[in-house]
């Protein structure tokens, strides 16, 4: 197993289905009933299992090629999680009230899709060098969701914490240098838990700046 890439998988569907799980928990209160989370449900199977299903033709396309493609998406979205990090941490992030307008169990569906599409686009960066481990991450991922989200309902949104983006956006920052580094210069997985240590610092440095 290669843990560097199922802990980024891991991570990244935690946090995305987490978000598809708190709009679900929130029309369950609306509506009473448990229909929002059979929406939420299929809306993020309705993107993962086309992820990992075409996932599997990726070898077709050369290793580095997408080696290459991968780290630009990984140093994104590292990128994306460290921003809202650092508005937290920076108490610049304001709540946006929550709108109990019974719209319809179709937001739900369309929120989770696109939260299942923003962790596929990290997971098929995954997939290459190690489909199995992405694979479990993710699905370790989407179980524990749906029992934290049968348990605590609305509380599932306390999963999105800054200090979870801030470890994982260190992560996906070092799996984007490792790949560069694989291409260019035929550099070795055993630099990952250094690459992960200097991008925790340079995060740190970076939030407290």
């Amino acid at each position: 197993m290669d843990l560097g890439v199922f802990f980024a998988s891991l991570g990244i569907s935690l946090l995305e289905l987490s978000e598809a799980g708190a709009i679900a928990a929130i029309y369950h209160n609306i509506l009473k009933n448990n229909i929002p989370f059979l929406y939420a449900i299929l809306g993020v199977l309705v993107v993962l299992i086309p992820t990992f299903t075409l996932g599997k033709f990726i070898y077709l396309v050369p290793l580095s090629y997408f080696l290459l493609a991968a780290s630009v998406i990984l140093f994104y979205f590292g990128y994306r999680l460290l921003r809202s990090a650092r508005r937290y941490f920076k108490k610049q992030f304001k709540k946006k009230g929550e709108k109990e307008e019974k719209e319809g169990v179709g937001v739900v569906f369309t929120v989770s899709a696109v939260e299942g599409l923003e962790a596929s686009l990290v997971i098929l960066a995954l997939l290459p060098q190690s489909y199995s481990s992405a694979l479990l991450g993710a699905i370790i991922a989407g179980v524990a969701v749906v029992i934290l989200t049968a348990v605590l309902k609305a509380q599932i949104a306390k999963i999105r914490l800054p200090h979870l983006k801030f470890i994982l956006s260190a992560l996906l920052f070092s799996l984007g240098t490792l790949w560069l580094g694989e291409v260019f210069i035929g550099i070795d997985e055993i630099f990952l838990p250094l690459f992960l240590l200097i991008y925790l610092g340079v995060n740190y440095i970076i939030i407290k700046g």
